[in-house]
């Protein structure tokens, strides 16, 4: 009959050497323990080399490179939705006898600049060429630049963009007013040097004379003409810029 019987504890090769120290290396020897102390010493080293292990995997213990910083991408200006005055779906009555001599337009813009103001500018019939080869009839570029700012900084509201139906005398009948933000807009062309770093909201309008003025848009100029994607790619024919850059 067998009976099972516990091996008696061997001392390992490093057991044996930790035993075996001389002198030499600051450890005097001692007598030889009886077996149950080794059982102990085991026991011992393995909950010393679990907290050894737990020191060195535990979070935050070990740094092993700088930190690392991320400078902020700009962004397009965004024209913010909520808060624009004039509404943009109503038909605005402008001049004449009963439209409005001119109004302030309320706007805000949300936007991260990487240290770039947002520069504001109003097309009138954005979409028709006008006789220099731009695609409206004409703009008013030089309203208060926003300041740069972050994306945590909120929208923040234009500055003194008004709309004065005398300074350029327009036929009655139907057209379309244009806010553009951007952070630069091209001299040549008047369209914002990239296409793709821009915003807009259009107002139609009719253009009242003498007398009675409905809210009807009839007769509205082109939309064929549009900002190129990279002005400076552009060729004499901008009508179909805006979708091939040329």
């Amino acid at each position: 009959m067998l009976v099972a019987r516990p091996l008696s504890p061997a001392l390992s090769p490093a057991l044996e050497a930790l035993h075996d120290l001389t002198a030499l290396s600051g450890v005097r020897r001692r007598p030889s323990l009886p077996e149950g102390h080794f059982l102990g010493l085991g026991a011992l080293a393995r909950r010393s080399l679990q907290a050894f292990l737990l020191a060195v995997l535990a979070p935050g213990c070990l740094v092993t490179a700088e930190p690392v910083t991320y400078e902020p991408q700009q962004t397009p200006p965004i024209l913010v939705a909520s808060g624009l005055d004039p509404d943009p779906r109503s038909i605005l009555l402008v001049g004449g006898d009963l439209g409005l001599p001119e109004f302030p337009i309320a706007a805000s813009v949300a936007s991260e600049d990487a240290g770039e103001s947002v520069k504001v500018a109003l097309y009138v019939d954005y979409g028709e060429m006008n006789p220099v080869n731009q695609p409206f009839r004409f703009s008013f570029p030089n309203f208060q630049e926003l300041p740069a700012a972050t994306l945590a900084d909120g929208p923040r509201p234009l500055v003194g963009v008004r709309w004065n139906s005398k300074v350029y005398p327009l036929d009655p009948g139907c057209h379309r007013l244009t806010l553009v933000v951007t952070h630069e807009f091209d001299t040549r062309t008047g369209c914002p040097k990239d296409l793709r770093d821009s915003s807009q909201i259009t107002w139609q309008f009719r253009q009242c004379g003498v007398g009675d003025c409905p809210p009807i848009l009839e007769n509205c100029p082109s939309t064929t003409a549009s900002c190129p994607l990279d002005p400076t790619a552009v060729t004499s024919d901008m009508n179909d810029a805006g979708t091939t850059g040329g």
